[in-house]
């Protein structure tokens, strides 16, 4: 039922959902073998003591490999869900390459060592009804030293990255369902398989139903959309025949600059209608947006501090914006993001955060080959704030002769 309730869900980051449901499918794994060679050590001619012993310690074994092979992948999702560049497998390999060293290589180092020690490790069963086992100190201890490091890996990663991203509180609680879920679910393991056992505790069967709940609060949490992913669906807004009035290198942020946003709108258009995938960000209403460009299916988030709207991103801080920009650009294909709004941005943070988003963004956009468009009015800034500007952007508009070089647009 898990791993249907996963499958079926919709979702724009559809590796991160394979690697959930590779996660889940390692632990059915788990229970099916478990399963399987119980049946066979009390099969007639099965039963006797050393071969019920023998059978018992495989059993534990052959689970416990399943359960922390079933840890390394649900760390791997960790990343992915925590890291909004993983998109695919070849992303994740690129990430690991290029970040290598990183905190998940010494994770999956613990959950191998663990592994190797429950493979050679010498288990005794000392009783076989209720089932007594003995396990020897180092072996408690490294299982043990794993099971912390799950417990504490899954909500740093999540808490940093809801720090960072600061999302809404729907997405908070499906978060914190995730991380006790998942650590929930490590300790149930370690209490129920090692620890009571070893003192001739055998509680495994509501054990096995407290560790499944635990498991079904993961596919709870991730039952969702996140708030971007159900906004920010790339579409271009239609595919007219007619050429292009604008062309633009890609890879580049325009700065178009004027005293009203109107030309950068009517950029944003011809794209949009000529088969490209755009987002709009805007302090203007999306309603009145759409009634004035005839905007249907492109997405448009309103950029207010007070809007209630679920379209709705707020100023402050700026990484809210460069997290819709940028979780935009990477699963759309050719992009263009009109971003209008720079100067009430400004007025809710600092010049200086706000350069930085401008920076973050200049650097996304040039990675994805994507176009980036910021109506920008001079009049609004002092002279240094504008020559930061300059040296980030191309510029584009009415009044850019008057501050540099103008880039090479056709109309």
């Amino acid at each position: 039922m898990i791993i249907v309730a996963i499958a079926r869900q919709k979702t724009g980051r559809p590796f991160q959902k394979h690697v959930l449901l590779f996660a889940v499918s390692l632990l059915v794994c788990a229970i099916i073998s478990n399963v399987l060679i119980s049946i066979y050590i009390t099969e007639p001619g099965q039963g006797s003591a050393p071969a019920l012993q023998a059978g018992i310690v495989l059993s534990k074994r052959v689970q416990a490999t399943f359960d922390y092979m079933f840890g390394i992948t649900i760390g791997a999702f960790i990343v992915v869900a925590t890291t909004a560049g993983i998109t695919s497998r070849k992303d994740f390999f690129h990430y690991m390459t290029n970040e290598f060293p990183n905190s998940y290589v010494f994770y999956v180092f613990i959950m191998v060592v663990t592994i190797v020690t429950i493979l050679v490790s010498p288990v005794q069963v000392v009783q076989v009804n209720p089932t007594f086992i003995s396990f020897e100190p180092y072996f408690l201890f490294i299982n043990g030293f794993a099971v912390a490091t799950l417990i504490l890996y899954a909500p740093y990663r999540f808490i940093v990255h809801m720090r960072r991203t600061n999302p809404d509180e729907e997405v908070r609680r499906d978060t914190f369902l995730i991380i006790f879920g998942i650590s929930g679910f490590a300790v149930g393991e370690l209490l129920f398989e090692i620890l009571l056992p070893n003192f001739g505790l055998d509680l495994r069967a509501p054990g096995f139903i407290v560790e499944m709940a635990l498991v079904g609060l993961i596919a709870f949490g991730v039952r969702e959309k996140s708030f971007l992913q159900e906004l920010i669906v790339p579409e271009a807004e239609a595919h007219l025949l007619t050429k292009p009035t604008y062309t633009l290198d890609r890879g580049h942020t325009y700065a178009v600059l004027e005293r009203d946003a109107s030309q950068a709108f009517e950029i944003f258009k011809d794209f949009v209608t000529h088969g490209t995938q755009g987002l709009c960000i805007t302090r203007r209403a999306p309603k009145a947006v759409m009634t004035e460009y005839g905007l249907e299916r492109t997405p448009i988030l309103w950029l207010s501090r007070v809007a209630t709207e679920k379209n709705a991103v707020r100023p402050s801080p700026p990484e809210k914006v460069a997290l819709a920009v940028e979780h935009f650009i990477e699963v759309s294909e050719n992009p263009v993001v009109l971003l209008d709004g720079l100067e009430y941005l400004v007025s809710h943070n600092d010049f200086g955060s706000v350069l930085a988003l401008v920076h973050d963004l200049n650097e996304s956009v040039a990675m994805r080959e994507a176009i980036l468009l910021i109506p920008f009015d001079p009049t609004a800034f002092n002279e240094r704030e504008i020559a930061l500007v300059r040296r980030e952007v191309r510029l584009l508009g009415p009044l850019a002769e008057e501050f540099g070089p103008m880039a090479k647009v056709s109309r």
